[in-house]
């Protein structure tokens, strides 16, 4: 048998971005289920019964993003269902319940339970879906579980959320803000820029419901501005994005934020993705078309008058 071969090494190697990829699911219900007996598709997952397993093929169908988590934490427990933005969770007596739960929030009914003040971090750890979920995501989720405090932050380990290329891979809720490229050693910066309600710069995608390059050319406004003494403020974006574009293209938006006007200079490059390690092991893959960036420009601000 040859050696594995990790999806995550070939991304870095080939210099894929990790800016532009930051779409974060609109809708999340989570099912606390222990991780052992997570299987691929998650509905089939062992010990559910048909009429569980149907309800959530069909959440799935419905475009929302079902969860399977679990989690480490030597104190408490995972509430069976909990829904996402509105961040209510629940427990119920019988599986009929719970069934009706999923069902009425599919058709935009949400279920009695309560409020979770606290921003819920969901870490791939899905061994069953890719191994460098397994290889990144794990370490991963241990780190930010050790040094969190319960209190305020909900962390859980969960089934496939996409971008496995990008491992450790995490997505922030309600906020909708997704990470690539986690480790441990980031653990600490990214529980306080989220405790205080920031944007974690180093692992952050992009904006969600955003165009690639609109998420590639704040993320990068926002870069200059923290490496230039200015902080993280909000960004608005000048410029025509093109629907199609090709290889080589390249195309400049205008930024401005407090105390700064740039220009983000970007080029199109295709990659070649392969999206996890099963595809690799298959030969698969495609050339996708990633935004670049290849400068920033600061112009001076026209003091008013």
């Amino acid at each position: 048998m040859g050696k594995h071969v990790f999806c995550t090494d070939l991304c870095l190697e080939r210099g894929e971005p990790l800016a532009g990829t930051g779409d974060a699911p609109k809708r999340v219900l989570m099912l606390a289920w222990p991780r052992g007996k997570w299987r691929t598709p998650r509905w089939e997952s062992i010990d559910m019964s048909p009429a569980l397993s149907e309800a959530l093929h069909e959440a799935a169908h419905a475009k929302l993003h079902v969860a399977l988590v679990d989690k480490v934490e030597a104190e408490g427990r995972l509430p069976t269902l909990h829904a996402l933005p509105e961040n209510v969770y629940a427990d119920f007596s019988d599986e009929a319940e719970l069934i009706t739960a999923i069902r009425d929030y599919v058709d935009g009914k949400l279920f009695a339970g309560t409020p979770d003040t606290r921003p819920t971090i969901i870490c791939c750890t899905d061994s069953r879906r890719d191994a460098c979920c397994a290889r990144h995501g794990f370490s991963t989720y241990k780190a930010l579980v050790k040094i969190a405090d319960p209190e305020e932050f909900n962390i859980v380990q969960a089934t496939h959320i996409g971008g496995c290329r990008f491992a450790a891979s995490l997505v922030v809720m309600p906020q909708r803000q997704r990470y690539g490229r986690m480790t441990a050693e980031h653990a600490e910066a990214f529980l306080d820029a989220i405790g205080k309600n920031e944007v974690y710069l180093p692992a952050y995608k992009g904006r969600s419901d955003e165009a690639e390059p609109a998420q590639v050319a704040e993320l990068a406004a926002l870069k200059w501005a923290v490496e230039n003494g200015l902080g993280t403020s909000a960004v608005s974006l000048d410029g025509a994005i093109p629907e199609d574009a090709h290889e080589g293209d390249l195309l400049t938006l205008e930024a401005e934020l407090h105390g700064a006007r740039l220009s983000i200079r970007m080029h199109a490059q295709d990659f070649m993705v392969q999206g996890n390690c099963g595809v690799v092991a298959e030969g698969g893959g495609e050339m996708t078309l990633r935004w670049c960036v290849d400068e920033v420009i600061a112009h001076p601000k026209t003091a008013a008058h």
